[in-house]
């Protein structure tokens, strides 16, 4: 029986979250319920994800918009300007008028316990779902987060800094809140996404394919890589050549019904501010204000990316 979900994604800037909304409906595993989108013009992200799905045969899944600020606004979200590059051209897909919070209320609410969450964005709207309605924490069956940093994570040979895991520092308050309401948690964390990547020839694989959504896919990545590209040259570490795109939302969202591509531990996690910017620390077992949760802290590389190969059909 497919794993039914909901997706709540910053979609449009890292193509990752495309990737990942492309691998969703390409997973009979799981049924995507709905897309909710957060972070700054989460209007046009909602369209963006309305155009992916409708190039993927999927109308029937509704998009809601969702907060555009971060919950103490001491900070901002991303925004580079290439946003729907590659995407929104031709007719756009409808997007809800049920803003994303009042949706997410709405559904689990008036679900058995059974849909699960998959946050691959910042947890501004959840955060904002769980004040509207507190309860709501009760009524998620499990809550996957593309995020957190725990004993590092390395590119190149270079250690990145905590800030690599912008879902979570970009709205720490938020983070903090989500992460400590008891909700059952799976976290795939920066330390092991940016283990996995496409390449050069899986983008060309994209760009031949008969398929639409394959082929906007693959616009996106071209407008994506040269951002990345500068983005982690400038944390000192550049990017081996054959990294086109990231895999971080990706692994999350095949972690839902296959954890297996990971090495998982249960660690007890502290939200925490350490230095001015927010952190997910280990801790032992009983300190005061940790949560357990289910942490993948390694990856089958090989076997992530050739599972992401088929399921979106790329050949060489």
């Amino acid at each position: 029986m497919a794993r039914r979900i909901v997706l709540d994604t910053d979609i449009g800037t890292d193509v990752d979250d495309a990737l990942a909304l492309a691998l969703a409906l390409a997973s009979p595993e799981l049924e995507l319920v709905a897309v909710t989108t957060v972070s700054g013009d989460s209007a046009l992200r909602a369209r963006i994800a309305a155009r992916l799905l409708a190039l993927g045969g999927r109308t029937d899944v509704p998009v809601h918009a969702g907060c555009t600020d971060p919950l103490t606004r001491t900070s901002r979200f991303a925004w580079f300007g290439h946003e729907g590059e590659g995407i929104l051209a031709g007719s756009v897909a409808p997007v809800a008028a049920e803003p994303a919070v009042d949706a997410l209320v709405r559904l689990f609410s008036h679900d058995a316990g059974g849909l699960e969450l998959v946050a691959v964005g910042p947890l501004t709207n959840v955060a904002a779902a769980l004040a509207r309605e507190p309860g709501l924490a009760r009524r998620i069956g499990q809550l996957t987060v593309m995020g957190g940093w725990l004993r590092g994570a390395v590119v190149g040979g270079n250690l990145l800094p905590p800030a690599v895991d912008y879902n979570l520092c970009s709205d720490p308050e938020a983070a903090r809140r989500v992460l400590s309401a008891g909700i059952a948690t799976r976290l795939v964390t920066a330390d092991v996404t940016v283990q996995v990547w496409l390449t050069e020839d899986d983008v060309r694989g994209l760009e031949g394919s008969p398929r639409p959504l394959s082929r906007a896919l693959a616009r996106a990545i071209r407008a994506w890589s040269p951002v990345q590209r500068d983005l982690f040259a400038g944390l000192g570490a550049p990017l081996p050549p054959d990294n086109a795109a990231f895999l971080h939302d990706p692994l999350a969202v095949a972690c839902v019904h296959d954890e297996s591509f990971c090495t998982v531990e249960e660690l007890e996690i502290r939200p925490a501010t350490v230095d001015g910017g927010y952190r997910t620390l280990v801790c032992p077992p009983g300190t005061p204000g940790a949560h357990r949760m289910r942490c993948a802290t390694a990856v089958d590389a090989d076997r992530f990316t050739a599972h992401v190969r088929r399921r979106l059909a790329i050949t060489p």
